[in-house]
């Protein structure tokens, strides 16, 4: 069995690990949490919703194919050209780029085209419904 100290010592290392890994990179500053909320009547999907969203929006960036500059910047692994890429991310891409009641992130992407506030809300909800 573990100890406590043990596993604390382990989540520091992994979270100084991920903290080192962005230290490089513009994008070091976190949005707040939209706190967007799933609609009872969702309609937003992957196929209807979330991968156009992405494509226009996000993987020219974060594509597991884009390397080197062509990422400009976007740090490694970090990539929404899948879907299980995007919910791995849910957190990370609420705080950068969707709206809520709690709050609007504009922050991504830097570049034009950007997404309207409803494309923004719709992010945050679709992800708040678990990016089905």
């Amino acid at each position: 069995m573990r100890s406590v100290f043990g596993v604390v010592g382990w989540a520091v290392g992994v979270l100084a690990i991920g903290v080192g890994a962005c230290d490089d990179h513009e994008h070091e500053h976190e949005g707040e949490a939209t706190g967007a909320l799933c609609p009872s009547e969702n309609t937003l999907s992957y196929a209807n919703f979330g991968q156009t969203f992405m494509a226009d929006y996000c993987v020219d960036c974060h594509s597991s194919t884009a390397t080197g500059s062509a990422r400009r910047d976007a740090p490694v692994g970090i990539d929404f050209d899948t879907i299980a890429g995007i919910r791995l991310h849910a957190t990370h891409i609420d705080e950068h780029a969707a709206a809520g009641p709690n709050a609007t992130n504009d922050e991504m992407p830097e570049d034009d085209p950007k997404p309207t506030l409803e494309e923004r809300t719709k992010l945050g909800q679709w992800l708040a419904c678990g990016a089905p």
